[in-house]
């Protein structure tokens, strides 16, 4: 295990798009678990939506998830896999504002019931696409140690993230958490805009296992 990760990163280091994909999906890891130590509390505790909200939330994000991962292939055939994955990592910050104003009441409950669809939906797309596209890029031999990379950078963030949450909300609060940790996602967004992902029109071919 630890060879194969070890691999996996010494490869992901030297393969650009993969790299920055790798990156952005840590960056990503991380920002969420922010959110999500204090989410459900929210949405209890300052929105009221009792857990019968909490559950159509959780019920309708599950919803989107599945028709974020069935429409990635359609979207990726139509719009290349570099604006896909650019606009699914732009539109999940943005459909993650509504929590940071909502209030109480049926109203706001159905706004974030919607927001949340469409926020895991683009979460779903994206990261469809992004293991297809790794799939492309790597070699065979080094499938499952990038696939390993990968869920090691992602999974090791959350308890640093869960740490960093709760130091911040016990200095200045847990609408501070879910801020920060929206600000946070903006960044992978902004660093696949600027990085030769964005204008992948198809699948590219895969690259040449890296001497070691």
């Amino acid at each position: 295990m630890v060879r194969e990760i070890r691999e996996g990163l010494v490869y992901v280091a030297r393969a650009p798009l993969l790299r920055t994909l790798v990156l952005c999906l840590a960056g990503t890891g991380f920002a969420t678990g922010m959110i999500s130590t204090y989410w459900a509390y929210h949405l209890l505790t300052e929105l009221g939506t009792g857990t019968t909200g909490l559950g159509v939330l959780m019920g309708a994000s599950g919803v989107g998830c599945l028709a974020g991962a069935l429409a990635a292939p359609h979207l990726v055939r139509r719009f290349g896999p570099g604006p896909v994955l650019v606009a699914g990592f732009a539109a999940y910050p943005l459909m993650g504002v509504p929590l940071l104003i909502a209030g109480p009441g049926p109203v706001w409950l159905a706004a974030l019931t919607v927001a949340g669809a469409l926020q895991l939906a683009a979460s779903a797309c994206a990261s469809t696409t992004h293991r297809s596209l790794r799939q492309q890029i790597c070699p065979p031999g080094l499938q499952a140690s990038a696939q390993q990379t990968s869920t090691w950078l992602v999974s090791g963030s959350r308890p640093f993230a869960a740490l960093a949450a709760g130091a911040l909300a016990s200095a200045v609060g847990v609408h501070a958490v879910l801020l920060a940790g929206t600000l946070l996602l903006l960044a992978p967004a902004v660093a696949l805009w600027a990085s030769p992902v964005r204008r992948l029109a198809a699948m590219p071919v895969a690259d040449p296992p890296a001497a070691s």
